[in-house]
């Protein structure tokens, strides 16, 4: 008998050591194990850390710690890790870790392979605290969430070890998550109170400060059914991107404050663009940030519309206030389309800021027509003493005379003969020079308004280069990364950019392709997975690059 138990259990461990080396795994915790600790292993920068496919309870993740060059991968293998449970404070737990990497696409056929089906009431099913910082989280599924699919803060605490100017959260990627039936927030990053958290710390009154964020990227994420905000990011107060995202379905609890589709909140600046939202209860986007925010090409379809539990309450395609605007900096609208506002297209309150721009939106059928003296209002609402300027958008009641391709299938695409087509104004000095889809502004001399250009349909080419039409290959006579371009269509004059695996843009500059070029770029790049992005006004190019 205890021959048998020998070999069944040499067996177990010797298919668990070659399944930990077919995921080029360092180290391997299996679907049993709820709880690891950094400091309980030999764990180095760059270590592949893999996660068993199977059932758990929860996971607890601690004092993990890679270093900017080689971050540490916490990554499924095997199939789908499972987290599903009721009673415990969280789904998943990363405290005090730092450049790491978190991610469920270890298995090529399983797009979301680390998914948190259940917490309990007012529980989240990430949470990431305690000091981590310089991450990324992706391939996600998260649904029946007590509290937020994902929260990523630090609260401030009254030793201030962890408040505004002695910890800050730097480099937070997250991206390519599905997050649904949510019970709060979708996605809570950052802290509320970027003015101050009030407490009481040694029996006394007192007031903290929450850590500043800086370098956020949230894109590429689904959101759908999320009773409270869809994405809400706080005090991200530098170098902040909020972009291709779809929120759906946001605002279910009709919470007044807390339904918005994403909420830009005070202490945050930055860009919030190419997001796709629908269907909430509240305001398509919020932005109570610092100033200098730049929300762009984005589609906000029916924004309160179905919010019937107070006709009186105002919801507006965007609001903006002046919960923590920096006195002299300025909020900027640019190409958005905005259909059927239950109130307003716009609505800005902020008189703190200056030099405020609405240019080359679509707003179509607010709401609130006939309330105001004039119906420009309504499509664009601006409080007494607000300084802006507002030009070239496209307002209607109407949804037919914009001409788009097919609203009742929510295709907001221009035709050929939208009254949008070279209307708009030139917008160059924003940077927003591409579109809903990617591709270049304007693509005639003029630009259009809303948040597609329109592109003849048999003019567009979109695919990803193979091994042949575009090679790269280091070129240590010149210091310098060359690739050549062997493909008679990819031809003309190309934008030319270079990102990280984060979403980082890193290189960009603009040339005249010719056939069978070679085109020099700095080989200034570390070891890493990049990607080369190709674009012209008709053409679409993307070409992944592995640095060793």
């Amino acid at each position: 008998m205890k021959t048998i138990l020998f070999i069944l259990l040499f067996f177990l461990c010797f298919f668990n050591y070659v399944f930990s080396q077919n995921c080029n795994c360092t180290i391997s915790i299996p679907s049993s194990q709820l709880f690891a600790n950094g400091n309980s292993y030999n764990v180095r920068p760059g270590d592949t850390i893999c996660l068993m496919a199977g059932n758990r309870d929860y996971l607890s993740l601690h004092d993990f710690h890679g270093d900017s060059l080689n971050y540490i991968v916490f990554i499924n293998c095997g199939g789908s890790v499972v987290i599903k449970n009721n009673y415990q404070p969280y789904g998943i737990l990363i405290s005090n870790c730092s450049y790491f990497k978190f991610t469920g696409s270890g298995f090529d056929s399983i797009y979301y392979g680390i998914k948190i089906l259940e917490t309990k009431p007012k529980i989240n099913g990430l949470n990431i605290g305690n000091k981590s910082s310089n991450y990324e989280i992706d391939h996600l599924e998260i649904c029946n969430t007590g509290f937020a699919g994902i929260m990523a803060k630090t609260d401030p605490v009254c030793d201030l070890s962890t408040n505004y100017g002695n910890f800050t959260q730097c480099k937070t990627s997250i991206h390519d998550n599905y997050i649904h039936e949510i019970g709060g927030e979708g996605f809570y990053i950052g802290h509320s109170y970027y003015t101050g958290f009030k407490t009481t710390c040694t029996g006394h009154p007192d007031t903290l400060y929450p850590h500043a964020i800086k370098g956020l990227r949230i894109f590429n994420n689904h959101l759908k059914n999320c009773h409270w905000d869809g994405i809400q990011v706080g005090c991200a107060t530098e170098d902040c991107e909020i972009h291709n995202n779809t929120v759906i379905n946001y605002g279910l609890d009709l919470k007044n404050a807390q339904n918005a589709g994403i909420q830009i909140s005070a202490g945050t600046t930055g860009k919030c663009y190419n997001n796709y939202i629908a269907n909430g209860s509240g305001n398509g986007i919020n932005v109570f940030g610092l100033g200098n925010n730049l929300i762009f090409n984005n589609i906000i379809l029916n924004p309160g519309r179905n919010n019937l539990s107070d006709p009186n309450m105002k919801v507006n395609g965007i609001f903006c206030d002046d919960r923590a605007t920096m006195p002299g900096s300025s909020f900027n609208f640019i190409s958005n389309t905005i259909i059927n506002p239950k109130t307003d297209g716009i609505r800005i309150y902020s008189t703190l800021s200056n030099n405020n721009n609405f240019f080359n939106n679509i707003i179509i059928n607010p709401g609130s027509l006939g309330s105001y003296p004039t119906n420009n209002q309504s499509y664009i609402y601006t409080k007494s003493g607000v300084n802006a300027t507002i030009s070239n958008n496209y307002f209607d009641i109407d949804m037919k005379n914009i001409m788009f391709i097919d609203s009742l299938n929510n295709n907001f695409k221009l035709s050929e003969f939208s009254p949008a087509r070279d209307a708009g104004k030139d917008i160059t000095a924003f940077g927003t020079n591409y579109d809903f889809d990617n591709y270049p502004r304007p693509y005639t001399k003029t630009f259009d308004i809303g948040a597609y250009e329109y592109i003849p349909e048999n003019t567009i080419t979109e695919h990803t280069g193979n091994n042949e039409e575009i090679k790269v290959f280091p070129n240590s006579n010149k210091g310098v990364y060359s690739f050549s371009i062997n493909n008679r269509k990819i031809q003309g004059n190309y934008k030319i950019r270079i990102i990280n695996h984060l979403g980082y843009s890193l290189y960009e500059t603009e040339i005249k392709i010719k056939e069978n070029q070679t085109i020099d770029i700095p080989n200034t790049f570390k070891s890493g997975i990049y990607f080369i992005i190709l674009q012209s006004k008709n053409n679409s190019i993307k070409k992944k690059l592995i640095i060793h």
